[in-house]
Formats: C-alpha cells, structure tokens, sequence
C-alpha cells in the first residue's frame, strides 16, 4: 500500500472544499482583504480555487483559471496584503489535522505562485 500523497492527507476533495471555505471565510471577515472580492462571483472563486489547491497538492483535477499573475494584475495586492493573505491560510490549516511538516509542504506549494499575485519584487511572506 502506498504512502497517502498531500491530497490525501487533507481529506481529498472533500477536505480541499472544506478547507477552501473555511479559508475564504476568514479572507472575506478581513476589512483589508474583503475589498479584493467584493465584485468577484464568491461560488466560481471557490470553484477556481479548489482546482489550485487540489492541482498544487498533488490531486487529479488540473487548474483551468487564467494564469495568476494576469488575474490578479493591476489590483493593487501588496506584500502586505499577500502576507496577511497567507497568515490566514496558515490559520486554517491549523484547524486541521495536519501535522507541522504538511502545513509546511502546503504553505510551499501555495507560495511558489506568491511573487505572480504581489506587486512589487518578492513575497515578504514567511512562513511561521
């Protein structure tokens, strides 16, 4: 029997939809962040965001969305933004039952797209 892959350890789709919720829960309760979204269709946001994270973490639907660093062009994203954007990622997978090292291997994966999203050179978001 092989080693579950990432994916499989969040839960497969289900935990990636359960996770995406939860995470866009605390993106949208931030006045900071809120503003980003506020004319974004929040379902088809979800839809596009379970694909890249089920994509980045090892699962078999590939991410369909326009590449990121055209999405979130001319939006004004700062390195602050994007490590508030981040701390709110890393929160919500705490509440899961993942160990350190995953959480970890999420947070790489997710952050390998970070300097396509901010303006600006390089991400300021540090993990931990």
């Amino acid at each position: 029997m092989s080693t579950p892959n990432l994916y499989e350890r969040v839960g497969g789709e289900a935990g990636i939809t359960q996770l995406v919720g939860a995470f866009y829960q605390r993106v949208l309760a931030d006045p900071e962040l809120s503003p980003f979204f506020a004319h974004i269709p929040l379902a088809t946001l979800q839809r596009m965001q379970v694909e890249f994270f089920t994509s980045a973490l090892g699962g078999d639907i590939q991410y369909s969305g326009r590449p990121l660093a055209h999405v979130h062009q001319g939006r004004g994203i700062t390195k602050a933004h994007l490590r508030a954007f981040t701390e709110h990622l890393l929160a919500t997978l705490g509440t899961l039952k993942l160990s350190p090292q995953d959480i970890q291997s999420i947070y790489n994966r997710i952050a390998l797209e970070a300097d396509e999203i901010a303006e600006g050179l390089g991400t300021g978001c540090e993990a931990g």
